[in-house]
């Protein structure tokens, strides 16, 4: 696999009609862009939504198929999803992570409900995201028109935010040699993150308290550490006695959202406060780290799958190195660039 794959999704003969907007465009891009996905070597991967038994939009019913335009062929994978996001429960992820795909294509339907789903989730899960222009489409619904809802995502919530929209041209080359490199996405990153001073010391420690609590609650089954040892105030005086603020960054674009720590090559620590989990906070922290300091390695709760899943997304592997968390019965592994 080039790291690239071509995402299809919903794009089902229930649904694939002349309703949607841009229709004709619609389809000729994206007949465009998977002959020559096949082409080139770069992965077609197709998803379908089943809503249910009992719901036009199910296995078994008439239209549930992918539209035969778009048919996949021989030894193409199909992944089937009963939400819209195509992440959940499907084993989409893993077969991607598994073929080292780090670059997704995303087109398909429907614009806010699906597509919109896939690109902030596969955003989250680390992948980048690439758009191409006119290849995703919708029906109009009650707030607004098909075409304000399609210009509404494309042009203002996932450009420059979750995804690279880009032009038909770019796509094709992108999937024709296999070397495009676009621009990062535009999060004015020197801005939005600084470095930690005494004044946010309580905030830090309010997102550390109930980050851990999320986090660990369920792995150590400590409550007495939980609810009576782990206190915000405790946290704050901690922090400042042992001087951590002087190598902690902040996402601060108005609230403080997230934190990273950084020793030498060591990330010590990354937290998200878990309101604002969900938005790139976390891949926006790492990333700031690698580019701006020669990280190279971390440890992390063995049990802590998702975490392990996102820092392999940010470069990270798991190395055979682990050793008990101090005071816990519980394993911490070492992972490295």
């Amino acid at each position: 696999m080039s790291g690239t794959v071509l995402l299809v999704v919903d794009v089902q003969k229930l649904i694939t009609n002349d309703r949607l907007c841009f229709f004709d465009r619609f389809t000729d891009n994206l007949r465009s862009l998977i002959a020559e996905a096949r082409r080139w070597g770069t992965e077609v991967v197709f998803i379908r939504h089943d809503d249910g038994e009992g719901q036009l939009l199910s296995k078994g019913n008439e239209g549930y198929d992918i539209h035969e335009d778009f048919a996949p062929e021989a030894g193409e994978k199909v992944f089937d999803k009963t939400v819209n996001s195509p992440f959940r429960d499907t084993g989409l992820t893993e077969y991607l992570r598994s073929k080292g795909a780090k670059r997704l294509i995303v087109t398909g339907l429907q614009t806010e409900y699906c597509i919109d789903a896939t690109v902030k989730c596969g955003f989250e899960h680390g992948f980048e995201m690439i758009v191409p222009e006119y290849c995703n489409s919708t029906t109009d619904n009650e707030y607004m028109t098909a075409e304000h809802t399609y210009r509404y995502y494309n042009e203002f919530i996932w450009k420059n935010r979750y995804a690279h929209c880009i032009d038909m041209a770019e796509a094709l080359d992108m999937i024709r040699h296999n070397n495009y490199e676009p621009e990062k996405i535009k999060t004015e990153k020197a801005n939005i993150i600084r470095r930690a001073t005494e004044e946010d010391v309580s905030r830090i420690a309010e997102i550390l308290v109930f980050a851990k609590r999320m986090k660990y609650r369920s792995i150590f089954n400590d409550d007495v550490y939980s609810f009576c040892n782990l206190q915000v105030l405790s946290v704050a005086e901690k922090y400042l006695e042992n001087g951590f603020l002087n190598n902690m960054f902040l996402y601060d674009d108005g609230i403080i959202k997230g934190l990273i720590r950084i020793e030498k090559e060591e990330i010590i620590e990354l937290y998200v406060d878990h309101f604002f989990q969900g938005q790139g906070v976390g891949s926006d922290l790492i990333e700031y780290a690698k580019e701006n300091y020669p990280v190279s390695f971390l440890w992390t709760i063995e049990k802590n799958i998702d975490a392990i899943r996102f820092y392999e997304a940010h470069g990270f592997h798991l190395t055979d190195i682990k050793k008990l968390e101090e005071g816990t019965t519980e394993y911490i592994v070492k992972m490295k660039r």
